[in-house]
């Protein structure tokens, strides 16, 4: 009897450890963008380098359609309709006012790999413990690419009167803050609701979108040229997020997985993936008629001149935190730059 009660036992701990040892996290991750945007393929990659790191204990799964609008999703994950996601920071700047930093302007240098791998270095030194991620952890931010300025109607955009003289839409932040500086009538919203306006001649310029933007939200056929500039006025970051409770519910490997495969690596992964996209986007729109132009000389001094009150603005919204603002804001500046110029070295 002993020996039939030791078998059972040391058979049931057997079958239990080899319950826990194969036991697989399934985690629900929203994209809210379309099915044809690059960053399904680069999230898609992302989930199965998390599967194999992992050692098939974490599996990232897709919501069908994404749980709620852009300017929603944080709230979302939070309250369990996703388990992870992530979103625009134009919609997070209430309660992480510090994600601001690297869309203000004149951070950009065009390339969205070297902006999300400093904004994420700079961030986690200056602000990542300041901000509101209640209910949510942080497990990193990317960038998209350098933002654009491009009008529907044709008109020229050469001075600040050009833009008062015309319809504006911007991308909420950074963008619709400068047009407002500049004394420009603007409206805002999430960026998918770009062609719906742009079709139906709503608007007669707009700005805060990359060429990738245009060519799949469908504004490119009804856009006759985009203003570039060396140095943006505006980009914008997103961060990357899992919720709370699903967190703690993982072991401190699984954490440090995700830990791992987000943060810089994810934003080089996406950073590097918006690029091609860019490229690609932008041959097919000149083939379609697209022109590109270079910022007019008064137009650029009038940007110049109102950037400087929105990042005023930007820095009263974090003078609470007790950090020095003007130093991460050089700070992520320099840091892009370098990036910029290793990068175009090695690729």
């Amino acid at each position: 009897m002993k020996l039939k009660h030791l078998m059972a036992t040391a058979l049931g701990s057997f079958l239990a450890f080899g319950n826990i040892a194969s036991a697989e996290t399934v985690i629900n991750y929203n994209n809210f963008l379309p099915p044809t945007h690059f960053t399904w393929d680069v999230m898609r990659e992302w989930a199965a380098q998390v599967e194999e790191k992992s050692e098939g204990r974490l599996k990232i799964a897709f919501t069908a359609k994404s749980v709620a609008p852009p300017p929603k999703i944080l709230d979302a994950v939070r309250k369990g309709a996703a388990d992870a996601g992530f979103m625009a920071n134009v919609f997070a700047q209430k309660q992480a006012p510090g994600t601001g930093f690297s869309m203000q302007p004149w951070v950009h240098r065009g390339d969205a790999e070297a902006a999300g791998v400093a904004a994420w270095e700079v961030y986690t030194k200056y602000f990542k413990e300041h901000d509101s991620w209640k209910g949510v952890e942080l497990l990193g931010l990317f960038h998209f690419a350098a933002s654009n300025l491009c009008s529907v109607d044709g008109a020229p955009l050469e001075t600040v009167d050009d833009l008062k003289a015309r319809k504006i839409w911007a991308l909420p932040g950074t963008t619709a803050n400068l047009m407002k500086e500049l004394g420009v009538s603007v409206s805002s919203g999430p960026a998918v609701q770009i062609q719906e306006l742009v079709s139906r001649n709503v608007v007669d310029a707009y700005g805060g979108l990359t060429y990738d933007s245009l060519d799949k939200f469908g504004a490119g056929p009804y856009t006759k040229y985009c203003i570039e500039f060396e140095t943006a006025p505006t980009s914008t970051n997103f961060s990357h997020f899992i919720s709370s409770k699903v967190w703690k519910r993982l072991s401190e490997a699984d954490q440090q997985v995700l830990r791992d495969l987000s943060g810089a690596h994810l934003a080089r992964m996406i950073g590097r993936a918006i690029n091609e996209a860019q490229a690609k986007s932008l041959k097919k729109l000149e083939a379609e008629g697209l022109k590109v132009v270079d910022v007019p000389a008064g137009l650029l001094a009038g940007l110049e001149g109102a950037s400087v009150a929105v990042i005023e603005q930007w820095k009263a919204s974090v003078a609470d935190y007790g950090v020095d603002a003007d130093a991460a804001l050089a700070e992520v500046r320099a840091r892009t730059k370098e990036l910029t110029e290793e990068y175009a070295k090695s690729n």
